[in-house]
């Protein structure tokens, strides 16, 4: 019997090693088209703290920049002024936007940003927001009309700030804030989840789950009133409804912790196991497709050429990993290691350059090609801190052009059917990127390799992110003249904001290299009169017999009740648990949220979900990937009115 036992612990232990293992790698045979062999490579490992074999090799520029943000979703009417420009145009998804760019939607709009692997913002109709800082572990956000929903689906440890002109919103940890500011600068906070804290010059305040605090007044000396918090409207509904499908995603299991925009691989593609690189990815495409086909070159401050793809997800494939052709299963995407340092590009491809010469391309070829990196190929940066702001070669600033370099000797996509694509120069300074060249071997044995930055000229047309221009009917206030209160801004600096090279001078930074080859305050605003008789508080004011020690908030605003920030009795009360009620309770008292008259109360019509139709591949998607459900529309009234559940967003189609 124990002989027998024995072998049976013997066997279990081989079977758990020999799964564990996997399969042994594999050689693929040559791709389709391809001038030379496909070489395997080490079995991906995977394991934290270990680098993959063939990925040790690194460009030494080849560094973290600066944070972006994705605009992940648009229904209806939405535009982006550009902060390095001041130009407006037409927003699209996976646009890619820094700090100092604007977002505004317009009427029966909506939009949400992706500001990194877990924190996202929603944007409503007739409302605009503008990204005050974005750094790693940093954001801000300030709204001077509308409203937004803040949600954290995973703690990244961003230290996030929502600005409005009155005061500054900190959600904590993994928290739902919903924030509107009316047309006068009041402003109403509704944490739907966690908790936030609220900051004025006078002092900070902590807001519950299930309550909201209104604010009114100048930034100097706002007042503020905590209440039950309004009954969930449509508008609620469709958020519930994009986190649900986020949530759901399970693609996170098969990439690194720190790569954004893969929610939208999920119901766009498919995950499989390769034994020569692990867990790899392949897209539902049409015949014919390849990366980096369908989509444009932008051009982006910092990082000069940037991808903007066209297709809903469009985004990590794009800015992370590699592509390479998958025998049986055509183009595949490799997302690279789940552990190690990982960081944000603005394409990973290499570019060349053929044929006659070009105006506006220094290094003097007639049309500018580009190659997805295989798994593993080196990634050369064509930008870096400085390079765009003028001084050339002092910044490191040039290119490194080897002619006649027979590219299918650097890039082993160049041999796949497709894998190099290319426009006349002509096209790619216009911000044409409809009729593509097919590349054909000759031109890539005599084509010329592009290193460091690429010798192309930007004009205007290369600040759009796709054909359409921008909605005349999206609100277009001039937030950088406007003030909002922060907390984390220095005094007299903004933030990254501030730090935006003017584009006139990025483009004769590039021009020159190749000619011969708000800290706080807020509009005014003056308070509804004294706290003597009006129920309104200020901040810092000692006790007051209105608001007896030990009183519990929320409370109705009936008999008064504001309070003014750092306050000992309002401190006292932020320290207390605060009442909270069912959102959906019937009994709740729904005149426990006041009303404003320039607030109303939000509703959204139920969505309608379109299968995708055909349409023209390298053609931006004018609506982005939420289609027939409109934006929360703003009616007449106040106070935390109901309107009625929205059936939620889905994942639409284009």
């Amino acid at each position: 019997m124990g002989r027998i036992r024995l072998a049976l612990v013997w066997i279990a232990a081989a079977t758990i090693l020999s799964g564990q293992q996997g399969p042994p790698p594999q050689a693929f045979p040559p791709q389709q088209g391809a001038p030379f062999p496909q070489q395997p490579f080490p079995q991906q490992q995977g394991a934290p703290g270990q680098p993959l074999p063939g990925q040790i090799q690194q460009d030494a520029q080849d560094q973290p920049g600066q944070a972006v943000a994705r605009l992940s979703v648009i229904n209806g009417d939405a535009s982006v002024r550009r902060g390095d420009s001041g130009d407006w145009v037409a927003a699209v998804i996976n646009a890619p936007l820094l700090a100092g760019d604007s977002v505004s939607v317009g009427p029966n709009g909506r939009a949400e940003l992706q500001l990194d692997n877990g924190n996202f913002i929603r944007i409503a109709g007739d409302s605009e927001i503008r990204i005050g800082d974005l750094e790693n572990g940093r954001s801000q956000i300030q709204i001077a009309k509308g409203l937004i929903t803040w949600h954290s689906l995973r703690d990244t440890n961003m230290q996030s700030e929502i600005s409005t002109p009155a005061v500054a919103v900190h959600p904590q940890r993994l928290a739902e804030v919903r924030v509107e500011v009316g047309p006068d600068g009041s402003t109403r906070i509704t944490v739907l989840h966690g908790d936030a804290e609220v900051a004025s010059p006078r002092g900070n305040e902590r807001v519950h789950e299930g309550s909201m605090m209104m604010v009114r007044g100048s930034a100097d000396d706002p007042e503020y009133q905590i209440v039950n918090a309004p009954v969930r409207d449509g508008w609620d509904g469709w958020n519930d409804e994009r986190d649900s499908l986020l949530s759901r995603s399970q693609s996170d299991r098969y990439v690194n912790p720190d790569m954004t925009g893969t929610q939208d691989l999920d119901p766009n593609g498919r995950w499989g196991y390769d034994p020569s690189y692990g867990n790899v990815w392949t897209p539902n495409v049409p015949a014919g497709w390849a990366p980096y086909s369908n989509g444009q070159w932008v051009w982006e401050d910092y990082y000069g050429w940037t991808w903007v793809d066209y297709d809903p997800w469009g985004w990590a494939p794009f800015h992370y990993g590699s592509w390479y052709m998958r025998p049986g299963f055509g183009w595949t995407w490799f997302p690279g290691p789940r552990y190690g340092r990982l960081w944000w590009r603005p394409a990973m491809v290499g570019f060349f350059g053929f044929g006659g010469a070009g105006i506006g391309v220094g290094f003097g070829f007639g049309n500018v090609g580009w190659i997805a990196l295989a798994p593993f190929e080196v990634f050369h940066p064509w930008y870096g801190p400085g390079w765009f702001r003028g001084g050339g070669a002092r910044y490191g600033f040039a290119a490194n052009v080897v002619n006649n370099a027979n590219i299918g000797n650097f890039y082993r996509n160049a041999g796949v059917l497709g894998g190099a694509r290319a426009v006349t120069a002509e096209d790619f300074q216009r911000g044409s990127f409809r009729n593509q060249i097919a590349v054909n071997s000759t031109q890539l044995r005599q084509a010329s390799l592009v290193r460091g930055a690429v010798p192309v000229t930007p004009t205007q047309n290369n600040l759009r992110f796709g054909d359409r221009a921008a909605s005349a009917a999206t609100p277009r206030a001039e937030m950088g003249n406007q003030r909002f209160f922060s907390r984390t801004t220095p005094a007299g600096g903004a933030g990254a904001a501030a730090q935006r090279t003017p584009f006139t001078q990025q483009q004769a930074a590039v021009r020159s290299a190749f000619a011969g080859a708000t800290p706080g305050g807020v509009r005014g605003q003056t308070p509804a009169g004294n706290a003597g008789g009006s129920g309104w508080d200020r901040f810092g004011e000692p006790n007051r017999a209105a608001n007896p020690a030990g009183s519990a908030a929320p409370r109705a605003s009936g008999g008064g009740g504001w309070d003014r920030f750092g306050s000992p009795q309002a401190q006292q009360r932020s320290a207390e648990p605060q009442q909270q009620r069912s959102f959906e309770s019937p009994n709740a008292n729904r005149s426990a949220a006041p009303n404003y008259g320039g607030f109303r109360s939000l509703q959204v019509a139920p969505p309608i979900v379109q299968p995708r139709n055909a349409q023209p591949r390298n053609a931006a998607p004018s609506g982005g990937g939420y289609r027939g459900s409109p934006a929360p529309a703003y009616r007449g009234g106040g106070g935390g009115g109901g309107g009625r559940t929205s059936g939620g967003g889905g994942h639409g189609r284009r």
